[in-house]
């Protein structure tokens, strides 16, 4: 049960704050962040187990991010999800998806390109229920894919949203519910303070807000732990990349923002 938090131009227009809790087994492997395609350029951690990701940058311009969703049991013979989120990340050209229905939302771009590649695949039958986002200054969706369910997709609009095993900003889970109220008038300054105040909110334990009863952000307890925290600026001049591997609470944030580098292509527009 991992969590996303989303800040879509809040800290001022064309911006984008991320981070993110990645909560796992901690007996299955993974490395930290490291180049995982070259071509397009994609940076991110690497699920030793399966190969594939939780969260990763595109060419310093874009973050796909993909969650399980909570309440389904595990299914073997299935594709793993964190392939998902490479395939998505490298995704070009912007054609249909082959044998599917075309998704309601039709962006232009690298946006497109990805929503063209992650509805094909979450329509084929070969994924367990998951979540993915795809986050960048012109374009921000959710891709859901329930049980027993064809895939649905919404535009993520501007402003602070957060997303764990049910839907997005979904008022009945409780962890979202919390970190929505305290995110609703935050308006940090710069993209210092936002990072700040977002890896505060991933170090945060349960029942720590005062005498209120809180839900945990950091999980130390039960099959899925916290086991490693990101979070990523974008803004029109470049891209940070940061990641804490192990409990936020517990490990700093090394800065792997040398990772992105490279030839940026120009922004998008549309």
């Amino acid at each position: 049960m991992c969590t996303l938090i989303i800040g879509r131009d809040v800290v001022a227009p064309g911006t984008l704050a991320l981070a993110a809790n990645r909560d796992e087994d901690p007996r299955r492997p993974s490395d930290p962040p490291r180049v995982l395609l070259a071509a397009p350029r994609v940076v991110g951690g690497r699920d030793r187990v399966a190969g594939g990701s939780w969260l990763v940058v595109r060419d310093g311009r874009a973050v796909v991010a993909i969650l399980n969703r909570g309440g389904v049991p595990a299914v073997s013979g299935v594709r793993s999800r964190g392939l998902l989120a490479l395939d998505v990340a490298a995704a070009v050209g912007a054609a249909d998806p082959a044998g599917a229905d075309p998704p309601p939302l039709r962006p232009g771009g690298l946006s497109g390109a990805a929503l063209a590649r992650a509805w094909g695949e979450a329509s084929s039958g070969c994924f367990a229920p998951f979540s993915l986002v795809f986050a960048s200054l012109p374009s921000c969706w959710v891709l859901s894919l329930r049980r027993d369910a064809p895939p649905s997709v919404e535009e993520i609009p501007a402003g602070w949203h957060v997303l764990t095993h049910a839907d997005l900003d979904d008022p009945d889970e409780p962890r979202t519910s919390w970190l929505r109220r305290g995110l609703a008038d935050w308006r940090p300054a710069d993209a210092a303070e936002a990072e700040r105040g977002l890896i505060a909110r991933l170090r945060h334990h349960a029942g720590e807000a005062g005498n209120r009863a809180t839900p945990a952000v950091c999980i130390h307890e039960g099959g899925a732990r916290t086991v490693s925290a990101a979070v990523v600026w974008l803004d029109p001049t470049g891209a940070r990349y940061r990641h804490a591997e192990g409990p936020p609470c517990e490990r700093p944030f090394d800065d792997y923002s040398h990772l992105l580098a490279g030839d940026r292509p120009a922004p998008e527009t549309t």
